[in-house]
């Protein structure tokens, strides 16, 4: 394997914001390029670069050099990342609801796109950044960001709304097929949940589920990889097959099937 990355869980307190840290190291073999296609999961990625070298991402047609500390926003198709060196990082997996709640910006700021985070927080964000870069461990680069996250939710003081809730409810949906119940049960209109996620999230609570249902479909494939595809739409709960595929195409631009067979040019970063 050319990637190796360990997770970690965030302190209780956080995880209504948080999903997950990460540890990456990318591009292990030192291969001369190592291109992946990153899958849509439904979260953002701060990545912070513990070295001078960098992954290249799309931009324009061209491939540029991703920022020092680079957001990645909500994507709803794979997109493309390249490796020419060993790269190592410090990342943070944001709740897209959850980043206004810390920082007072909308996920929707970065829909499809990636941005240099430095840019958009600033002083303390420089301050917190330059910590981890002289951290001598992962368990240092853990305190120091629980910390500033901390902080942060202290001085921003923003509550959770029913964005929050609903947007928790779909991630941990059993019945991807019953976006309708949503509004009631974090009492408000279908519309205004539509719009309200629109504006924080940058996509519709329509368009998240289908991308929380394949982060189902990539568990089930990947703790199983025998699984018939038929159960795997049944257990997800398509109503065909026909409906998964389609679905998954969408999504994906490729069929599950080939999917499968190419699945070592794919990162899939799927909730825990």
């Amino acid at each position: 394997m050319s990637i190796h990355i360990t997770e970690y869980r965030p302190i209780e307190y956080l995880q209504p914001y948080v999903e997950l840290f990460w540890k990456g190291d990318f591009n292990v073999t030192r291969m001369a390029e190592f291109r992946q296609q990153v899958v849509p999961n439904g979260f953002l990625e701060l990545i912070i670069h513990l070295s001078e070298q960098h992954c290249d991402l799309p931009y324009d047609g061209n491939w540029s050099k991703s920022p020092d500390y680079t957001i990645i926003g909500l994507y709803t198709k794979p997109y493309e990342v390249r490796f020419c060196e060993l790269v190592n990082t410090f990342g943070i997996r944001f709740k897209p609801e959850g980043i206004y709640n810390l920082f007072g910006v909308p996920a929707s700021l970065f829909s499809e796109s990636y941005d240099d985070m430095e840019q958009v927080l600033g002083p303390s964000f420089r301050e917190y950044c330059s910590k981890m870069m002289e951290a001598s461990n992962c368990d240092e680069m853990l305190k120091l960001t629980e910390k500033y996250l901390l902080n942060q939710l202290e001085r921003n003081t923003s509550e959770l709304t029913y964005v929050n809730y609903a947007a928790e409810m779909i991630r941990k949906s059993e019945d991807f097929n019953k976006i309708e119940e949503i509004p009631g049960k974090v009492y408000v209109s279908l519309r205004q949940l539509e719009r309200e996620f629109k504006n924080k999230i940058g996509t519709t609570p329509k368009r998240y589920m289908r991308i929380a249902r394949l982060n189902e479909v990539h568990k089930k494939l990947e703790s199983n990889q025998e699984l018939e595809l038929t159960q795997v739409a049944f257990d997800c709960g398509y109503a065909d097959q026909a409906h998964f595929i389609r679905d998954f195409k969408s999504i994906m631009g490729v069929n599950p099937t080939l999917f499968i067979k190419k699945r070592d040019q794919f990162i899939v970063n799927h909730p825990t």
